[in-house]
């Protein structure tokens, strides 16, 4: 059942309601005070009155199914009881599921709030799409929730995935729990405070470290790095107990963003074996402060069909996956490519990377998330604000600001000069686009998945190839090779092209300058030859990089049994993206090879018995 459903977020100071419609959004809301000490039955009625006032916004002939509420923990969601929350005192043993379901005539159900902000993403937010995630929320405390293949795990005490109070240094500072160097001595927004006032000498509290981190104060910023440090610790570990690759983050805390969350996936590395921590994704939410609402939105649809289910002896049914429902974020889709496969191609790129190659040509596919990119050059001087566009957003970035007075511009921008770039897509979606140009390929050209790296979002990735090949599409794939075996042998059945980049062959310098070593890379490289893969290997020739390690690599591939290789020269065509981005280039200082320096460098190929080609 998909319809009208009510949404209760039950805190500590405040109960927020919510009327959500069958599309998820969220219609109508109130908020009122929790005054727990009132006792179970009056806060019973005081929410029962606000959703008896939301109801009045149905649809004439509407009802709502069902009613699902989330409160902090400990919760018995079996029985939809508090047990005692340490904030709601007054509530403690109260079955607030089965009293509100008495007193309004429907299904309820309660849960921890956590879980339903989990829920509420996995469904509706970040991990559409996705088999498994975990949900950590970042605020005044730290905590955790687990989704496995669309299952919340629970633990004997329904408490599983609290890393709040996992330790992190022995020797750290004491947390509230009695322990030392826990997460939450790290993240919390308390002690983001208490650490910055340590440092300043000024009181402050957490949000306000936030904000003076997100306006590039060097101290704010520093102690939020050492919380993302802390992060990508507690997520590395998570990754390799769980082996689950979506984290998405919320609370308040996250709400810087960036700030927290780039710290967090350089840690990661260094804390996580390499075959599982190269396909771990670090989101913030994508609902925000709606999630835990529309989790509960969740939960009652559920417990509106394991309701009516039950009135007839059947068991609640789960709607099986359909690949063309799959969705993922795409940067763009670019038609007319010749330098990306045989023939003419349309080339799909998907945002997200392990890497973090400081010469990337599109630094705005690095990042899963969508992002807000400003090209100063093609701006119009519009008038439709009270004060134009800046012309670049400055060494910092886009901070909270930025994006509270921008977010909106991209939607009446006449030029696209400030713009989102990234959006959520179905895999049907993209198929359809890139089928328009069928008519060109003339059975050699079709699809080509790059970014960004494809196999980022694997799932996505698998979804569009069997579309691809489902329609008579050649297929290729740009990739790194940074990923697990697993990954690329799922894909490799839709796959008639495969792009191989081999930026290194030195395992420190490929970690120094990429972010990641080479190990992945040069196995999974072995592993496709072996199996006899369709696949080429490119060579981007970056000075200052790999260029004087060429003969190393030639040799490297020579022994693998190859007969050729392709070299890609640097160029600077990405440049005026990072300025859009609000980001340094860091290659600023190196200059691209002449022609005679490529011609040199091929022939250094060729003298290792390699065929070579130059460009794509």
């Amino acid at each position: 059942m998909n319809g009208w459903v009510f949404a209760v977020d039950l805190g500590g100071t405040k109960i927020e309601i919510g009327l959500v419609s069958p599309e998820n959004r969220i219609v109508g809301r109130q908020r009122i005070p929790t005054r727990p000490t009132e006792g179970p039955q009056r806060v019973v009625e005081r929410i029962a009155a606000c959703v008896e006032a939301l109801g009045s916004l149905l649809p004439p002939g509407q009802r709502a199914d069902a009613l699902g509420m989330c409160s902090p923990g400990p919760v018995d969601h079996e029985t939809g009881t508090l047990i005692d929350p340490p904030n709601l005192a007054g509530l403690h043993n109260s079955p607030l599921a089965d009293m509100l379901a008495r007193r309004l005539e429907m299904p309820v159900h309660l849960e921890h709030d956590a879980k339903a902000a989990a829920l509420g993403e996995y469904h509706y937010g970040a991990g559409r799409g996705e088999p498994s995630l975990v949900y950590i929320v970042v605020g005044t405390g730290v905590g955790a929730a687990i989704i496995q293949d669309g299952q919340l795990v629970r633990g004997q005490n329904n408490s599983a995935g609290e890393i709040g109070h996992v330790t992190l240094d022995k020797n750290g500072e004491r947390c509230s729990c009695g322990s030392r160097g826990c997460v939450e001595t790290y993240l919390s927004g308390p002690w983001l405070a208490r650490r910055y006032e340590k440092r300043a000498g000024e009181a402050v509290g957490g949000d306000q470290v936030i904000a003076r981190a997100g306006r590039g104060d060097p101290l704010a910023l520093q102690v939020v790095a050492e919380a993302g440090d802390a992060l990508g610790t507690a997520i590395a570990t998570l990754a390799m107990v769980l082996n689950i690759d979506l984290y998405v983050v919320g609370g308040s805390v996250a709400k810087s963003g960036d700030v927290l969350l780039e710290p967090t996936r350089r840690a990661l590395p260094d804390h996580a074996y390499r075959s599982v921590g190269c396909g771990v994704r670090v989101l913030a939410t994508e609902l925000g402060d709606d999630g835990p609402l529309l989790g509960c939105a969740y939960m009652a649809r559920q417990a509106a069909a394991e309701s009516a289910a039950a009135l007839v002896g059947l068991p609640a049914t789960v709607e099986a996956t359909d690949w063309a429902l799959v969705e993922g974020v795409v940067l763009d889709i670019q038609r007319f490519s010749v330098h990306d496969g045989p023939g003419i191609r349309t080339n799909v790129f998907l945002k997200g990377c392990p890497l973090r190659c400081p010469w990337c040509a599109n630094p705005e596919s690095q990042r899963l998330h969508p992002e807000l990119m400003l090209s100063a050059q093609t701006c119009a001087r519009c008038g439709q604000f009270q004060d134009y566009c800046v012309d670049e957003w400055g060494a910092g970035g886009w901070t909270q600001a930025l994006l509270d007075k921008y977010g909106q511009r991209p939607d009446v921008c006449p030029t696209c000069a400030v713009r989102w770039v990234g959006g959520r897509r179905t895999a049907r979606d993209v198929i359809a686009e890139v089928q328009r140009d069928a008519v060109f390929y003339q059975g050699v050209g079709g699809l080509t998945l790059t970014g960004g790296e494809p196999t980022f979002q694997p799932r996505f990735a698998e979804a569009l190839l069997r579309l691809a090949k489902a329609e008579g599409l050649t297929t290729a794939m740009e990739t790194s090779g940074h990923t697990r075996w697993a990954v690329l042998e799922r894909l490799l059945p839709h796959l008639d092209h495969v792009l191989y980049d081999f930026k290194h062959i030195d395992p420190e310098k490929h970690r120094a300058h990429t972010g990641v070593d080479n190990a992945l890379i040069l196995s999974n490289l072995r592993r496709l030859v072996e199996v006899g893969a369709p696949v080429s290997i490119r060579v981007p020739l970056i000075p200052g990089f790999n260029v004087d390690d060429l003969d190393a690599m030639a040799a490297w591939v020579r022994d693998l049994g190859c007969q050729s290789l392709t070299l890609l020269p640097y160029h600077t065509y990405g440049r005026a993206k990072y300025t859009a981005l609000g980001r340094d280039y860091a290659w600023e200082q190196h200059a691209r090879l002449d022609a005679g320096a490529v011609r040199a460098l091929a022939d250094s190929v060729r003298a290792h018995g390699l065929a070579v080609h130059v460009g794509g």
